[in-house]
């Protein structure tokens, strides 16, 4: 029986006797002089600029890690790979809290599954970021919002689930927060372990460069692998509230994980001719994985007036350190009783210090000045070592035997100013940021040494315009974005998949800086219809490229331009009946890349259409009911088309315990149609992916809040009734 399972039941039944928060999932509640004031949080809040998901007041979503709840979010799609795509659009950035976390692909999916879902509040899509945000992150920006507690006492919640598809996975967390005085702590500690898999088959077709249409040679690669995980997260602080006007905090969050992950990947070769393999390879892989991210911060608020005169500051470090170990194993029918082995050590390490400053000046009753800077030193120590053995004893590898150090600077300030003329309003920003790059990158083979360096300074405008009419609102948003190639990508280490396939960064990436433009159409806060265009330089994506005897290697490059067009509509919390809500998204997207390689001008393009609808169903005395299904058709992606992915998902939820507590049974997947499909063509090659984990999951878990004496100050008490609903939404 899995292990996970027996975590996930003790949890759950643990829950019954543990306390949490007093209120609802979708009720939030506040005492003010005896009166209890309440308000249903929506599943979505619309605005012109963004788009905010309560994730308590949804059904399905909220169990589990953050990764599973990112990617069932209306036009959200995660690949395998860990790139995100908003209404296919890639080049997302990823914020907690409003703060960058430094980590793309496979470390940030790493994070987010070691994160509960149960620490965030909500998540912000925002699609027409301010300049007062890094400029990063093209397609716009995931917002994840903690819970912060604002009520006076002792707070706890417990939570405890347990899925099951193939395999499975036990999740659970406990959270404190005490709040008494001029002091706030909370305390956030998490569990999970289980086990994943993934299937993955490749068809590679190896052509003549002078007759593409002309096979030479067929190779089919049938790979999978079953790796056990467990992960561990914390996440602590204070909050001291010195004075009416000035609070300051200092937190700390951190995770480890951990993986082994075996896999066997069978080679098969077949000349055009043969009706059969004429040759087969068979590898065995196992790897060792051990992850672990530390970060911790300290930040100060002052409010200056009553007026809304707001000084902010921040200091905030991050520790990212992972090892890697690699043990391969191929034999083939070529060479039979013969067996050549790789053994291979990659530690590595990035820490980043990042310090920041806010200034928000409302003036004349319809002005706000906002005006900071920003400064962020990062630092990367990768090594490499790797050794061979071809039935002669062990020899290093001195080709693949690396050491990497890269170094980073980016400074940046920013001044944004808005205005409010009845029905008009108008924001414009300008952010300048300065990059300083230094790189190394030395190798075993001869000892070459290889130095490169890159100094470019970048201006990003940004214009938000609106109107509001009959409780409607048009704008329109102008924005210049840039994405810089993320660590992983620049880092030149070879990871070996079997004999014939690798995967190398490229230390020569250049960051894709892209101008968006977008028409929005809000009506009465429940329909959201827009028009993009968005034109991008340099884009990098994963190519192919063939070495030596077959070999394929997988390295980021960058594309020439990219350009992506078209409508897109949202309708939120839409009342189709007194128990019956819908939230729908529908999106077409028009992307087109250009790119040059050794057959001359290459082009990919396709009008993509992606679409969710969202079913939610309030039966009353605690039952509520989530259907939902997804669809994202075929798409253009750099180099690659990606075939069209769907599927359906749904969940039961039971309040009891006074409303204190909560059942949830939920399912993903339910027609086992999620799989992700590619072809790419690149001169002397085509291949074909067929790639499945294990997402067809049904699972239960179980919620209990509990909160004893809590109370609002006389000053709070004359806020406004919009104030109060506020607390703990």
């Amino acid at each position: 029986m899995n292990r996970g399972f027996f975590i996930g039941l003790f949890l759950l039944a643990g829950c019954a006797g543990t306390g949490v928060f007093a209120q609802t999932d979708t009720i939030a509640d506040q005492k003010i002089e005896e009166i209890v004031i309440t308000a249903k949080v929506p599943v979505v809040t619309i605005k012109a600029d963004k788009m905010t998901y309560h994730i308590e007041s949804a059904v399905a979503r909220g169990q589990g890690s953050l990764y599973e709840v990112l990617e069932m979010l209306p036009g959200v799609m995660i690949s395998n790979d860990g790139k995100i795509y908003l209404n296919g659009q890639s080049g997302i950035n990823v914020l907690m809290d409003g703060k960058q976390t430094y980590l793309s692909g496979q470390e940030l999916v790493t994070l987010l599954k070691s994160t509960p879902a149960a620490t965030a509040e909500k998540i912000d899509l925002i699609t027409h970021p301010s300049s007062r945000y890094d400029a990063s992150g093209n397609a716009g920006l995931i917002d994840i919002r903690t819970k912060k507690m604002r009520l006076q006492g002792m707070n706890l919640t417990a939570n405890g689930s347990f899925r099951q598809g193939k395999y499975g996975v036990g999740n659970g967390s406990l959270s404190m927060n005490r709040r008494e005085g001029l002091f706030n702590f909370y305390l956030t500690y998490s569990y999970s372990q289980g086990t994943d898999c993934n299937e993955l088959q490749i068809d590679r077709l190896f052509t003549g460069l002078r007759d593409p249409d002309k096979v030479e040679l067929s190779v089919r690669q049938d790979s999978y692998r079953k790796y056990p995980y467990t992960s561990h997260y914390y996440r602590a602080g204070i909050d001291f509230f010195a004075s009416a006007c000035t609070v300051v905090g200092v937190y700390t969050n951190g995770n480890l994980h951990q993986s082994r992950m075996p896999g066997d990947m069978f080679t098969y070769f077949s000349a055009p001719s043969s009706a059969s393999p004429d040759s087969m390879l068979h590898t065995s892989n196992v790897e060792d994985r051990k992850k672990k991210n530390f970060t911790a911060g300290v930040n100060l608020t002052h409010q200056l007036d009553t007026a809304g005169k707001v000084v902010d500051a921040s200091f905030d470090y991050l520790h990212f350190g992972y090892t890697d170990n690699l043990d391969l194993h191929s034999s083939s029918q070529n060479r039979p009783g013969r067996v050549d082995s790789v053994k291979g050590d990659v530690p590595g390490a990035i820490n980043l210090y990042a310090g920041q400053v806010n200034l928000t000046l409302p003036f004349a009753g319809k002005w706000e000045l906002e005006a900071g800077a920003k400064f962020s030193f990062i630092s990367i120590d990768n090594e490499a070592s790797y050794a061979d053995n071809k039935g002669n004893g062990w020899v290093p590898n001195e080709a693949l035997s690396q050491h990497f150090v890269y170094d980073e600077n980016i400074n940046a300030g920013y001044i944004q100013c808005g205005a409010t003329f009845n029905p008009f309003y108008i924001r414009t920003g300008l952010r300048v940021e300065n990059t300083r790059i230094d790189g190394r990158l030395t190798s075993g083979e001869a000892q070459i040494d290889s130095s490169f360096t890159s100094r470019y300074t970048n201006l990003f405008p940004s214009l938000l315009l609106e109107y509001a009419f009959r409780q409607n609102k048009l704008s329109l948003f102008y924005g210049r974005r840039i994405v810089r190639p993320n660590y992983g990508d620049l880092n030149p280490f070879v990871y070996i998949f079997d004999d014939y396939t690798f995967e190398q960064g490229n230390t020569a990436l250049k960051p894709m800086k892209s101008d968006r433009l977008e028409l929005t159409f809000i009506y009465k806060n429940l329909f959201r219809a827009g028009f993009l265009y968005s034109r991008t330089h340099d884009v990098i994506v994963k190519s192919f490229f063939e070495k030596d005897n077959r070999q394929v290697y997988v390295t980021p490059m960058n594309l020439s331009t990219g350009t992506s067009l078209g409508p897109r509509l949202y309708t939120g919390n839409l009342p189709l009946a007194s128990f019956w809500t819908v939230n729908a998204n529908v999106a077409c997207v028009y992307n087109h890349y250009r790119w040059t390689d050794t057959a001359g001008e290459r082009v990919n393009k396709r009008a993509t259409l992606i679409g969710s609808l969202t079913n939610q169903l309030d039966f009353g005395k605690g039952w509520s009911m989530e259907l939902s299904g997804s669809y994202n058709g075929k798409m253009a992606a750099g180099q690659a088309t990606l075939s069209p992915i769907w599927q359906v998902d749904g969940g039961i939820r039971k309040k009891v315990l006074k409303n204190n507590g909560t059942i949830r049974l939920f399912a993903r997947d339910i027609f086992h149609s999620y799989r992700e499909k590619m072809m790419l063509t690149v001169p002397g090659q085509q291949a074909f992916t067929n790639e499945r984990q294990d997402n067809t999951q049904i699972g239960i878990s179980f919620t209990y809040r509990f909160s004893k004496g809590y109370e609002v100050k006389e000053s709070r008490r004359k806020s406004s009734v919009d104030e109060s609903k506020r607390i703990n939404l």
